[in-house]
């Protein structure tokens, strides 16, 4: 008997299944997300305040919330005209990365941890170098960035140039600061490193 139970409940449940997306419930669900992914500007600068204010960004960077990335929140802005994405995430802690790593020079060897524990992977950087060490000025808050080139395997295009900074601010009802890592790659031949540094220095804090 209840063996026939379950197999009933295993049946109604698929039954609601179908109703639910026969009833238009796989659109209910992708509206959600992307009213989530793309809210309104002035709700995503009130909800996402602990990456810092951006009420001052130019209209032709999208602003968009994503899903937590293994454990950690990112935003990124996508610059309409050439569509090159900046990313922000929040690490919650200093513990992995901090400001301090790119003022000491410990972000090198930081980098060089991450290659070789991914060289295995699908995607990898091969031939990473960093071309630039220098700082992004965000009214009075200072944020250090390395501007690097790599070979990418497995990705479209294989030559790629980025940036990679970080700058600290402490979120709302949390006792300790956290590193904000900003994060923007693209075609090498295609980097124009103005995006990334428009975008960065009209954050306010």
């Amino acid at each position: 008997m209840g063996c026939l139970v379950s197999i009933f409940k295993k049946i109604f449940l698929i039954l609601l299944l179908v109703a639910f997306f026969a009833l238009g419930g796989y659109s209910f669900i992708k509206n959600k997300i992307n009213d989530y992914k793309n809210p309104p500007r002035d709700k995503f600068i009130q909800t996402e305040a602990n990456f810092g204010d951006f009420s001052a960004i130019s209209s032709d960077y999208q602003l968009n919330r994503n899903f937590n990335l293994f454990g950690y929140k990112k935003i990124t802005a996508k610059y309409l005209p050439t569509e090159q994405k900046i990313t922000i995430f929040d690490l919650k802690d200093e513990k992995t990365l901090s400001v301090e790593d790119f003022k000491n020079g410990a972000i090198d060897e930081k980098i060089k941890e991450i290659l070789d524990k991914t060289k295995d992977s699908i995607v990898t950087f091969e031939d990473f170098k960093i071309v630039e060490k220098g700082n992004f000025r965000a009214q009075n808050k200072i944020i250090p960035y390395i501007h690097f080139e790599a070979n990418v395997k497995n990705i479209p295009f294989k030559n790629v140039s980025g940036v990679l900074g970080a700058y600290s601010t402490t979120n709302k009802k949390a006792k300790n600061p956290s590193t904000k890592v900003i994060f923007t790659m693209t075609d090498l031949k295609a980097y124009n490193p103005v995006i990334c540094r428009d975008f960065v220095e009209n954050i306010e804090f």
